[in-house]
């Protein structure tokens, strides 16, 4: 009986590994924003599905994470845009270049100027690519016909491999494409920046993820700096959403869940916003870490106070990564001249002794 031990674990493991290809997934490559965050990728989703992979925007650090899934450029089938923003492209160019020479079939897909950037990239490195090309005794000619360059405008539908894709227009400050995703029976919509748009609840319509800007999220510590702030803006123009907006079209669309992305700090105080989003959407809502996938496993019996705990813990500052990061002169010991951001805001609340450095033992005061 022994002996069939290790074939009966192959096939479950194989079972599981086919379950978890035919269900549409989005990870998240990249939670952050143009703030250069070194615990959040710039803005950045792939989509996979079967043998399916779309990659929509390319912030900082994209090819990093990429890298950690193990994620090649040949296994990339389109490169979408939401919209061109530099924290959105920032990668653009890099990864295009490398999926180019893999030579496979790929789709690049976004609004204006989507097919200027990609001939702006193909003749500022004409010469590069000739030159890796020439490597593999290959030319420019070989490639051509690989890709494709769709610019979009208004709402359309198209498919890539076996992922069924709808698109609309949402309101930025430049043309921006929010997209929703259909296979298997699971959609998933990703909305890119955007202020109230009454187009992204007719895109979300009861779709069993929303991936949105986070505009309005409050960061730990500030809580009560956001009284009386989220609702009535008027009537001027805005580039992101706030936490009433959001949640109000999240309720129009009657989707599922909720994922906050595109974060300006590590630290969000989730249970003040989700006090907030709470008002006007009753469903789950998430806040994406880099290289988190939806969907959820359904046996996650987490209660969402559960899972606020877990996410605080796991986002709770650590004085050792502290330390190699700001630890300049190697003391053992951070001081007031190497500490940034929060640390620095919060530095002699911390500073028990008041000698100018933080210890390890002084570190978790403050916080």
């Amino acid at each position: 009986m022994t002996k069939y031990i290790p074939i009966l674990i192959f096939c479950l493991s194989f079972q599981l590994f086919s379950q978890s290809q035919n269900e549409l997934k989005a990870t998240i490559i990249g939670s952050g924003s143009p703030k250069y965050n070194t615990e959040r990728a710039g803005p950045s989703v792939l989509m996979s599905y079967k043998n399916t992979n779309i990659l929509v925007d390319m912030g900082n650090g994209t090819q990093g994470n990429l890298d950690k899934l193990q994620v090649k450029s040949k296994d990339l089938d389109a490169l979408l845009f939401t919209h061109h923003h530099l924290d959105h492209n920032e990668e653009f160019t890099p990864i295009f270049i490398k999926t180019l020479l893999a030579a496979g079939q790929f789709k690049v897909v976004g609004p204006r100027p989507t097919t200027d950037l990609v001939n702006s990239v193909l003749s500022n490195y004409e010469e590069d690519i000739a030159y890796r090309l020439s490597k593999k005794q290959r030319t420019f000619s070989d490639v051509a016909n690989n890709f494709t360059v769709n610019e979009l405008e208004g709402n359309q539908s198209f498919t890539i491999g076996d992922i069924e894709i709808s698109c609309t227009p949402v309101n930025h400050t430049i043309a921006t494409m929010a997209y929703r995703f259909d296979a298997g029976g699971k959609s998933i919509v990703i909305s890119g920046d955007l202020s109230y748009s009454e187009s992204l609840p007719a895109l979300a319509k009861q779709a069993d993820y929303l991936i949105i800007d986070s505009g309005g999220a409050i960061e730990e510590g500030k809580a009560n700096n956001r009284t009386g702030k989220s609702k009535n803006r008027g009537n001027k123009e805005h580039a992101h959403v706030n936490l009433d907006e959001s949640s109000r079209m999240a309720n129009e669309a009657q989707v599922k869940n909720l994922v906050l992305t595109h974060l300006n700090f590590n630290n969000v105080d989730e249970v003040a916003t989700s006090k907030a989003l709470k008002e006007n959407y009753s469903g789950s809502i998430f806040y994406a870490e880099d290289l988190m996938t939806f969907p959820k496993a359904e046996n996650n019996t987490n209660t969402p106070t559960q899972i606020t705990k877990k996410a605080k813990n796991s986002q709770a500052p650590n004085f050792e990564k502290m330390l190699k990061r700001l630890d300049t002169n190697k003391d053992g010991k951070i001081a007031i001249t190497e500490s940034k951001g929060k640390l620095k805001e919060n530095f002699d609340k911390r500073d028990a002794n008041k000698d100018g450095f933080i210890t390890e033992n002084e570190f978790g005061r403050g916080k």
